[in-house]
């Protein structure tokens, strides 16, 4: 049985929240909420949906909750909550957006209790208990980063960023420590000093997502959260990433040539035991690869590994063992312009 989301898929700018983009099936997704939940059919609905259904309908939901926030629009955030009581709730899906438009519903001064209320008389019941749990809790929080969530700012206005908590770390010398990847620390009253710095690594991101963009044959992904790989900078360490303040990550698709992916962290010595420069020598090391450092900052690229051609003879002629190089330009301009 199909869906009347069977034939709706987002394009790939869709998925990128921190260089948001408008799409018009958010409207048409808008309009088939509005048409079943009207002829009380979504209990009908729900009972149909695919695994892929539920992932557009989920996408949905966090694309309202961006646009809500950009534009302080409560009917954005109702079509956000209206989205996730037809696709449901993991508890992945609660603890960082649902909690995120409930943050951003309370500073919009939205009436949470009858949100709620709706939420809970349309969704099933275990996503129905979930959004309870969820509007209990919400007197706890009391910065978004606790949501998982950064809100950054690029040439593209409002976003946000979703982060990941890997470890945590008790703070050290002094310093506010870091919890894994979100580059958030672990002591609340220091959650601003993460989530600043972390949206501005996301604004560089972005500015050097856009500059690949407008090459020709090249193509970007979505910006997310990340971490670096100690291996990425041949670093022996306790675990197998280098703790950073905040690190952004995207790939590029190279139609022809080589595709790659690139991360941009923001370094504190005192924390990763290593300067963005010194881990850009370090980089710059290996092959296929290329890294560069301005200030407290470093940008990587690692070359996307071929598996059809594994091996490589550095006799050939035709071997490059520096294929990034064509790019050190184009992303000192961009660093440059950015810093």
């Amino acid at each position: 049985m199909t869906t009347s989301f069977a034939d709706l898929a987002y394009e790939s700018p869709a998925y990128d929240l921190v260089r948001f983009r408008p799409d018009a099936l958010d409207d048409s997704i808008v309009a088939l909420l509005a048409t079943a939940i009207a002829d009380d059919e979504l209990d009908d609905l729900r009972r149909t949906l695919s695994a892929d259904d539920r992932f557009t309908l989920t996408l949905f939901a966090r694309r309202r909750i961006v646009a809500a926030r950009r534009a302080s629009d409560p009917t954005a955030l109702g079509q956000a909550f209206d989205g996730y009581a037809l696709a449901g709730l993991d508890e992945n899906e609660l603890n960082c957006w649902f909690k995120g438009a409930l943050y951003f519903g309370r500073a919009m001064d939205v009436d949470l209790d009858e949100v709620l209320a709706r939420f809970e008389a349309l969704a099933d019941g275990p996503s129905a208990q979930l959004a309870t749990v969820a509007g209990q809790a919400l007197d706890r929080i009391e910065h978004l980063a606790q949501c998982y969530l950064v809100e950054t700012t690029t040439s593209h206005g409002t976003g946000l960023l979703n982060t990941v908590v890997v470890r945590d770390a008790l703070p050290q010398s002094g310093l506010w420590s870091v919890s894994g990847i979100t580059g958030i620390p672990t002591i609340l009253g220091a959650y601003e000093v993460g989530y600043d710095i972390a949206s501005r690594v996301a604004a560089v991101a972005a500015a050097l997502a856009d500059a690949f963009d407008a090459l020709d044959d090249h193509v970007t992904s979505d910006l997310r959260h990340d971490q670096l790989v100690a291996s990425a900078f041949d670093i022996v360490t306790s675990g197998s990433y280098l703790p950073t303040r905040a690190c952004v990550e995207f790939y590029v698709d190279v139609t022809e040539g080589l595709s790659f992916s690139v991360k941009v962290a923001e370094v504190d010595p005192e924390v990763t035991g290593y300067s963005a420069e010194q881990l850009a020598e370090l980089a710059d090391e290996l092959v296929d690869q290329m890294a560069v450092a301005r200030g407290s900052l470093l940008a990587l690229f690692l070359v996307a590994p071929d598996f059809e051609d594994l091996a490589y003879d550095e006799s050939d002629e035709e071997f490059d063992d520096d294929p990034l190089a064509v790019y050190l330009d184009l992303v000192n301009g961009v660093l440059g312009a950015s810093i």
